[in-house]
């Protein structure tokens, strides 16, 4: 029989080798072991031993043998301790960290293990903090439905930390997840209320994420009347994000009669840059309203310098095909027609353009100009 009590001595000795080789004799036997439990604590405790080599093997060890450990909630516990200890090595936490999702599968409380990891991602390690926020995404799924619920809020508590690769990781981990949320309509309303946060990071993080989630949202209607009123809001960095998104929503909106109203109206009501986010989808979609009317007087409605984009911006997408445009008196009128006329070439090249190269940032002034103004409003 196996001398667990003469490999437990070892674990003790001043030489390295022979608490290497009691830690190989642990993982090769473990199974038939007497006492796995005092086995595993020998194996915990060479995880902090002074000599790296020890380290390094123990935790390998650890996680060879953590599902025929009798205790694993107790075992997880340990081991997410050494994750979130700030007292022992860094490699020990790194080592740890890294082979957590391996033994996901043999831990019964999964709702013990996400909330280990939120609290990892507070973690003074940033490296620790990325990776614990990397595997949310492989939780999530596993918790029951009322567990999800309250899982979302702490995605929600993960906007605005000042980590940006660990958002980075969390924000992947919350696109993933939402395909699990039992209430989606909630989940984004409640993002939607994050974009009024005063941090202006936090705002922007928050942006982020619903920019990638839009697509999984049933409802795009909503998506889109969510964007154009994020266009007219009193944060900066949330109308011009937002109104750079609408690029990326307007394919997926039926009524375009509707979608041209709507930039009508943000391109009347915007700052210079919202107006030129409007402007760029204006130009690609005119062709497709079936009244030309409406279209002209809708555009005349928007005088100087909101017209005018517009028009340049037309203009520079098809003016090398049809220089008519150049020598129109009325090139509003000239364009329509041109649509109309149902030439495919100009309503190709208006929808598929891409982006002009001249940035529509507003000066510093201006900007500064407008947020007094929104202040003086509130007040």
């Amino acid at each position: 029989m196996l001398d667990q009590s003469g490999i437990h001595d070892k674990t003790f000795s001043l030489s390295v080798d022979e608490r290497i080789n009691a830690l190989e004799q642990f993982r090769a036997s473990f199974e038939s072991l007497p006492d796995r439990q005092q086995a595993f604590d020998d194996l915990l405790r060479l995880c902090s031993d002074k000599d790296e080599t020890v380290r390094v093997k123990a935790i390998n060890a650890l996680e060879a043998v953590f599902p025929l450990i009798p205790d694993r909630k107790k075992a997880w516990d340990e081991l997410a301790g050494l994750a979130k200890s700030l007292s022992v090595p860094e490699t020990v936490r790194w080592e740890v960290i890294n082979f957590l999702p391996s033994i996901f599968p043999h831990v019964v409380d999964m709702k013990q293990v996400w909330d280990d990891l939120i609290e990892i991602t507070a973690s003074e390690d940033s490296r620790v903090q990325e990776k614990a926020a990397s595997y949310l995404e492989t939780v999530f799924p596993e918790l029951s439905e009322k567990e999800r619920e309250e899982a979302w809020k702490d995605f929600m508590g993960l906007i605005g930390t000042e980590n940006q690769a660990a958002w980075e990781a969390a924000v992947l981990s919350l696109v993933s997840s939402f395909a699990h949320v039992p209430d989606k309509r909630r989940a984004w309303d409640e993002l939607l209320r994050l974009t009024g946060k005063e941090s202006t990071y936090a705002r922007e993080q928050t942006m982020e994420a619903l920019i990638l989630l839009f697509p999984s949202m049933p409802d795009k209607t909503k998506v889109w009347a969510d964007f154009t009123a994020l266009a007219g809001s009193r944060y900066e960095n949330v109308r011009e994000m937002a109104s750079d998104a609408l690029i990326l929503l307007y394919p997926y909106q039926e009524d375009r009669e509707k979608i041209w109203d709507d930039l009508i109206r943000i391109a009347r009501k915007g700052d210079n840059y919202v107006r030129g986010s409007a402007a760029d989808i204006l130009t690609r979609i005119f062709h497709q309203q079936t009244d030309g009317e409406k279209v002209r007087e809708d555009i005349k409605s928007l005088t100087g310098e909101r017209c005018d984009y517009i028009v340049q911006r037309a203009m520079e997408v098809l003016g090398h095909d049809y220089p008519q445009l150049f020598e129109a008196e009325d090139p509003i009128k000239e364009l329509y027609k041109l649509a109309a006329e149902k030439a495919p070439y100009a309503r190709w090249k208006a929808a598929s353009s891409p982006e002009p190269e001249v940035s529509r940032k507003k000066s510093d002034s201006s900007r500064q100009e407008e947020e007094q103004e929104g202040e003086q409003e509130e007040e």
